[in-house]
């Protein structure tokens, strides 16, 4: 993806793109379930672990009090979850690991997050337990670096890591120095990861300009370190 191509890119709720190197670019975070599902059906890797690097914890677990719809994400197919995700109603931008936890394919759960603990940290416990999953809360992204990964890695990015604004399109971003920094501190997981999601989140991840920016910085960057 040239510099053209991310100026014309805005907020799109079915827009994701496979950009080659394993890498994946979507506005809205919902579709890094689905990319993750066609993966593990592709590919035929059981269980992935996950890095979550993102301003959100996005834990949230929509079908924990609709066993009708839980039923319906377990027996369904890939043209069925396309259809969930579409549908928005359980997979959101805020609530899709949980449904490749209930699906069975996420063995652990790496979370680098700046909401802090205001909101609900993480995954719910009873969750975890019912899937046998684990999780882990990484203040450090040098600690979170180094970490060894009982299964393969999925790297998941969203670009609202970087704006420090609690308000909706409006950007307390970081400097690009502490942007590259970040990513170089994190480059092992890059380069060791199977799959790399990044999500741009239009309105959350500052102005159009600001996300478009952000997007031209890291996105080269991925691309140099999975050739």
């Amino acid at each position: 993806m040239n510099e053209a191509q991310i100026d014309a890119l805005d907020a799109d709720d079915e827009f994701y793109m496979d950009l080659g190197s394993g890498i994946w670019l979507m506005d809205n975070h919902k579709w890094a379930f689905y990319i993750w599902h066609k993966h593990q059906a592709e590919s035929g890797i059981e269980k992935f672990s996950l890095v979550h690097a993102d301003y959100h914890w996005d834990g949230g677990n929509d079908f924990h009090e609709s066993p009708e719809k839980l039923e319906e994400l377990l027996r369904a197919d890939d043209d069925e979850l396309f259809g969930l995700i579409r549908e928005e109603l359980f997979i959101r931008w805020d609530s899709f690991i949980s449904p490749a936890i209930l699906r069975g394919f996420i063995d652990e759960v790496h979370f680098y997050c700046k909401q802090g603990d205001e909101y609900d940290v993480g995954l719910d416990e009873e969750l975890l337990e019912r899937a046998g999953t684990k999780q882990f809360i990484h203040d450090d992204a040098r600690d979170l670096s180094i970490q060894t990964f009982s299964s393969p890695l999925i790297f998941d990015l969203c670009l609202d890591l970087f704006n420090k604004s609690k308000r909706w399109y409006e950007s307390d971003i970081w400097p690009d120095r502490e942007v590259r920094e970040f990513l170089d501190i994190t480059r092992p997981l890059v380069r060791q990861a199977v799959l790399v999601t990044v999500s741009l989140s239009f309105g959350y991840s500052g102005t159009v300009e600001d996300t478009r920016r952000l997007a031209k910085l890291v996105l080269p960057m991925l691309k140099q370190w999975r050739r």
